[in-house]
């Protein structure tokens, strides 16, 4: 997968992994979450987007299953990607994309549909963007059909 340098619009190669306890990142970092306290919860459900040569992350992602559901528990892109001073295009879209790749997997009823809870300030751009369901409050889910749109718009140079 690939994500896009605002500044020169040169590709950056990038990998979708398991977080690596020496990799965790920290709040007193800018990161928001307690990424930490995740990982000693559940180290098997956060995955890291980073460089491949130099394993720069640029975001992170919670999935866990929960009654055959799959939940976006947590999202968080790495502070040099926020705005204002946002560095790279295509973060979350690959990390969400990675999500919906992973839902499809599943051998349940809910097969192909990740979950999650969104801030309120994100329910528009989830709708719009990440082409996102509102149900109740801002309980929002991903349908298998968009799951499948994202995939191929976000993780088309990989193999499934």
């Amino acid at each position: 997968m690939i994500v896009i340098n605002k500044k020169d619009e040169s590709r950056i190669q990038c990998d979708i992994v398991l977080l690596q306890k020496q990799l965790i990142p920290k709040k007193k970092d800018g990161w928001a979450f307690d990424w930490l306290d995740a990982y000693r919860t559940n180290s098997k459900s956060i995955y890291c987007l980073q460089e491949i040569f130099t394993q720069r992350i640029h975001g992170l992602i919670q999935l866990i299953e929960d009654d055959g559901m799959l939940i976006m528990e947590l999202i968080e892109l790495a502070p040099f990607n926020i705005d204002p001073s946002k560095e790279f295009d295509n973060v979350a879209g690959c990390l969400i994309a990675f999500g919906c790749r992973e839902s499809l997997k599943l051998n349940t009823a809910y097969k192909g549909y990740l979950t999650f809870v969104s801030k309120t300030s994100l329910v528009e751009l989830y709708k719009s963007k990440y082409l996102a369901t509102q149900t109740i409050g801002t309980r929002m889910y991903i349908d298998p059909k968009s799951g499948e749109t994202l995939i191929t718009k976000y993780l088309q140079d990989e193999k499934r």
